[in-house]
């Protein structure tokens, strides 16, 4: 597949059914925010974000909302849940991801998250470059580059200091670097060097998604144990496939391990 051009993150390109209207799409975050349950001092909660970024294949949209469900289910994010959603059969029902909107959703969450105590969980799943970007396009909208880069400064500019960051993408191993730092984990569908599998558009998952959300977080006790297990599972999948191994990533900071033991202990 051809590659697309790194771009600031801040360009939109207009959809074909007309330019997003900013105000539009972040009255929609705002109001998505505004419903969450208040925050209870002293108690640590899971805040999700999601970012679909192609929307020319359907699959990066349902694994998005598919990873909502499951880290809901686990860590109890679900009413705290906020999804960026590029999919070209629905262009309304989410606020679209585009660079603009995950600026202000992160700012958002950072003025509402408790940031000494509370966790975001963010997942990114898309096209992935060798260039340090995933794809962000939609219908009639010309792919643009998200840099991991540009991700980092989001996420330290938003002043939210717990964080585990997914990324579902070729090459996506680049986010590990950037992102790392004593209180975040950052896992990755592959090294910064290979492809991952699976981003089909008759599919609902990709290798990674089947493998990590579906498969290992429901059975595992602990975030790194799911980890373990995903990657068991990838690696048996693709040598049996006869794939070039996509080498899946995983940075764990370690004060962020001693925030997932007070998480996991109380997960059923």
């Amino acid at each position: 597949m051809r590659p697309f051009v790194a771009l600031p993150f801040l360009f939109v390109a207009p959809l074909a059914l007309g330019a997003p209207d900013h105000d539009a799409q972040f009255s929609l975050i705002d109001a998505t925010i505004a419903g969450f349950p208040a925050q209870v001092d002293g108690r640590t909660e899971v805040y999700f974000l999601g970012f679909a970024g192609h929307g020319e294949q359907m699959v990066f949209a349902e694994e998005i909302k598919f990873a909502a469900r499951r880290v809901g289910e686990k860590y109890g994010s679900a009413p705290r849940t906020l999804l960026l959603v590029n999919d070209r059969r629905d262009l309304t029902t989410y606020p679209l991801a585009t660079g603009p909107g995950l600026a202000h959703s992160l700012r958002r969450l950072g003025a509402t998250m408790n940031r000494d105590e509370d966790v975001l969980f963010l997942v990114m799943s898309s096209h992935g470059w060798k260039d340090s970007t995933i794809d962000v396009s939609n219908t009639g909208m010309p792919g643009r580059g998200l840099a991991a880069q540009d991700v980092a400064a989001l996420l330290q500019e938003s002043g939210i200091r717990w964080q585990i960051v997914v990324v579902s993408a070729c090459y996506s191993g680049a986010f590990v670097e950037p992102l790392a730092r004593n209180e975040t984990v950052v896992i990755t569908a592959a090294s910064r060097h290979r492809s991952s599998f699976g981003c089909s558009d008759d599919r609902e998952l990709t290798y990674f998604g089947e493998a990590f959300f579906r498969d290992a977080l429901p059975s595992t006790a602990t975030l790194r144990d799911t980890v373990a297990a995903s990657r068991r599972e990838i690696r048996v999948r693709e040598r049996r496939e006869r794939m070039k191994p996509s080498q899946p990533q995983a940075y764990f900071g370690p004060l962020m391990d001693a925030k997932l033991a007070e998480l996991e202990a109380r997960t059923p």
